[in-house]
């Protein structure tokens, strides 16, 4: 159950969860697929199988994972090995590893499976086949390889196909409830879920948990809501197992709820919390550890509940902000139908193609939440418009017209807009084409969104120059500039403005002592020794191309004057003028 709990959250390697165990997936069902000259010399039973390997150690038990097919000639057999006492431990360790079974390949060191093997398998339950000379080794893999693609290709039209009727459970009139049935039905057993406030809001499935498992998951959940950031909780019973996680909000949407007390609720003493509150918890209570596949589904269920959640906290639960939040998360397999209509209703086809539009909201304070929601659905004629606590975000197909953005910036939104995604192609699914482009365009309006508030007006991504220093407002560009120049620009006034003008020089002669020499008017060997205090002031190596691009975009950042208030030789002893007559 530990290892279930910890690959919902990608604890565990992509190489551990290739190797997960596939359901039916077993030694019998291998054996069908092999061909008839193949002998079974004893069965063991039909025992789960993730993996064929092949060794001729003495002892191969430490590079083995659990229930595994073992292939081998018999070289471990031969001399010493092939007693009764050496046969036997050999096969007394293969057990203790948990390998499903042994397939003895004959030739070229045996004609037949000795005895004494046989002997032992049957004396530690260990399942023995007897393969053919005409059966190669890579034959037998090659073929568990197809078996395995098409368990893996089985697994996977099962998690689309839940993902799937999780989706329309969300989406559909019965939202959480709807969704706590489908998932209790994929993972067989109980599902609780509890409030914003502790409380024990809905339950789902087959009632599995006695009155002090009840009391267990409160006291779960109470841990759930004491703790920050993604995690998971596992407390074994008597009658299974409870495993606990949390619904998280937006970073920054307030103190941490603080649990009511009545009923079975998760009580707490302790005080609020800055940071990412805590919208609510599901528990799990199963007789069983989940799957690969069930954590999967149980994944996609958190996900939709915390989507759910942080609609509640914001005072509505409407389709289309919910459509919204999926569209911007852009990895969300969902129900294409689904979307499809709910685009189709909220972002009509006529107007421009489809843009993503962002503003930092006028307040915080949920309760005018769903005001603004209803102030941008009219300003950008859409449905799919989210308040998520720190953004306002609009999906639209309107066209960001002069009097459109007049309109938007007179009620006080300084907005980003993304440039248009492509036009849907004939025949393509709307909610595909969305789900392609809409984090995208996401991204691109939200790094537009920090220019806008400082220049405070709306800024549109197709009009702004396609450069990186583009990508941060100028005051903060501004102020990285100051630290990255900061040991220059604390120097006395006319050894800065020296010193600042001869870099700025340099850089723009991309490194040469004679360009800058020609641009300043100062001899060369005055250029190199500059450039030598310069590196020695600021600690850098001035030779790394990455160094010089970093001070090129600060000088930017502080304004082309900067360095060029030095006057001619007036209180500076190694100024300009004096160097240039010297030249």
């Amino acid at each position: 159950m530990g290892q279930s709990a910890h690959s919902i959250h990608g604890a565990v390697s992509a190489g551990e969860a290739q190797l997960d165990l596939l359901p039916g997936l077993t030694t019998h069902r291998f054996l069908s697929q092999l061909p008839d000259g193949v002998q079974v010399l004893h069965d063991a039973g039909n025992v789960p199988l993730r993996w064929v390997e092949t060794s001729e150690l003495d002892d191969p038990t430490p590079y083995l994972l659990d229930h595994e097919l073992l292939l081998t000639a018999g070289l471990p057999f031969l001399g010493e090995g092939g007693t009764g006492e050496a046969v036997d431990a050999f096969v007394g360790r293969l057990a203790t590893a948990r390998v499903s079974a042994l397939a003895f390949g004959l030739e070229p060191h045996f004609d037949a499976v000795p005895q004494a093997v046989v002997s032992a398998c049957a004396r530690h339950g260990v399942t023995l086949w007897q393969l053919p000379s005409t059966l190669p080794f890579a034959a037998v893999g090659l073929a568990f390889s197809r078996l395995l693609e098409s368990g893996n290709a089985s697994v996977l039209r099962q998690l689309t196909e839940a993902n799937r009727q999780l989706i329309r459970a969300a989406l559909g009139e019965g939202g959480e409830q709807e969704l706590l049935d489908a998932l209790a039905q994929r993972v067989s057993g109980e599902v609780l879920l509890f409030g914003a406030h502790g409380q024990l809001r809905l339950t789902a499935g087959t009632r599995t948990a006695g009155p002090g498992t009840l009391d267990q998951a409160a006291g779960l959940a109470l841990d759930l809501f004491a703790g920050s950031g993604p995690r998971v909780e596992l407390r074994e019973t008597p009658d299974g197992a409870l495993l606990g996680l949390p619904l998280r909000g937006s970073p920054g949407r307030g103190a941490g709820a603080r649990p009511s007390s009545g009923g079975r609720t998760a009580r707490t003493q302790r005080g609020p919390r800055r940071g990412e509150p805590t919208l609510g918890a599901l528990v799990l209570h199963t007789g069983h550890p989940l799957t690969a596949t069930e954590n999967t589904m149980v994944s996609t269920a958190v996900g939709l509940l915390e989507l759910l959640a942080r609609q509640r906290a914001a005072g509505s639960l409407s389709p289309g902000q919910l459509a919204t939040l999926l569209l911007l998360r852009g990895d969300t397999p969902g129900d294409d139908a689904a979307l499809s209509a709910l685009l189709g209703d909220s972002a009509p086809g006529s107007g421009s193609w489809l843009r993503v539009v962002i503003a930092h909201p006028q307040t915080e304070d949920s309760a005018d939440m769903p005001a603004e929601v209803l102030a941008w659905r009219r300003l950008w004629e859409t449905k799919l418009v989210v308040h998520d606590g720190t953004h306002l975000l609009a999906v639209t197909r309107q066209e960001p017209s002069p009097a459109r953005l007049a309109r938007v910036e007179a009620e006080g939104y300084a907005c980003a807009v993304s440039r248009p995604a492509p036009r849907l192609g004939k025949g393509g699914s709307l909610a595909g084409h969305a789900l392609q482009h809409v984090p995208r365009l996401r991204l691109e309006a939200m790094a537009l969104l920090a220019r806008a508030d400082e220049e405070r007006r709306s800024l549109l991504a197709e009009q702004q120059p396609r450069t990186f220093a583009e990508l941060m407002p100028r005051e903060a560009g501004a102020g990285v500039a100051r630290e990255v120049l900061g040991p220059l620009l604390a120097l006395e006034p006319a050894r800065r403005e020296l010193l600042l003008r001869v870099l700025r020089a340099w850089l723009a002669a991309h490194g040469s002592w004679d360009g800058a020499s020609s641009a300043l008017d100062i001899h060369r060997n005055s250029v190199r020794r500059h450039v030598g205090v310069i590196a020695e002031t600021l600690g850098r190596d001035l030779g790394d191309a990455s160094v010089r691009a970093e001070l090129w975009l600060a000088l930017a950042f502080l304004g082309p004057g900067t360095g060029s208030a030095v006057a001619s030789g007036a209180g500076d002893p190694e100024g300009l003028a004096q160097e240039s007559q010297e030249r």
